[in-house]
């Protein structure tokens, strides 16, 4: 059940992804660099860290509007895009992906980034 609903929550990310990457082409499109590779900010973070830091949650939002206010977000945030690609592979392409980590590239690091403190 549990998979099932995993899924979906894929499918209705691909989805979403599916029809903003039709409308939009963002600028440094394509193969992820060097500088997106050492990047800490990238679709193999958890979502819920993404989508916790404004400046990576708004390119998620950039990539696919809708995403963040979904109501079935909260089942993945401990999860990664990379993760969730399987449940959704001609939606959430690698394409798409590639055009995510792009822009997350562009975002400081981690240690850069607002500090926590506890």
């Amino acid at each position: 059940m549990k998979s099932r609903k995993l899924a979906a929550v894929a499918a209705m990310l691909g989805s979403l992804a599916c029809s903003s990457a039709m409308a939009q082409t963002p600028a440094g499109a394509g193969a992820p660099t060097v500088k997106a590779q050492e990047s800490k900010w990238s679709s193999d973070a958890l979502v819920g860290d993404l989508l916790d830091y404004a400046p990576a949650k708004a390119v998620l939002e950039n990539h696919m509007p809708g995403m963040a206010t979904n109501d079935q977000i909260e089942m993945v945030r401990g999860m990664t895009f990379r993760s969730l690609q399987q449940f959704s592979p001609d939606q959430m392409t690698d394409d798409l992906l590639a055009k995510i980590d792009a822009d997350l590239a562009q975002l400081p690091p981690r240690a850069a980034s607002a500090p926590t403190s506890k």
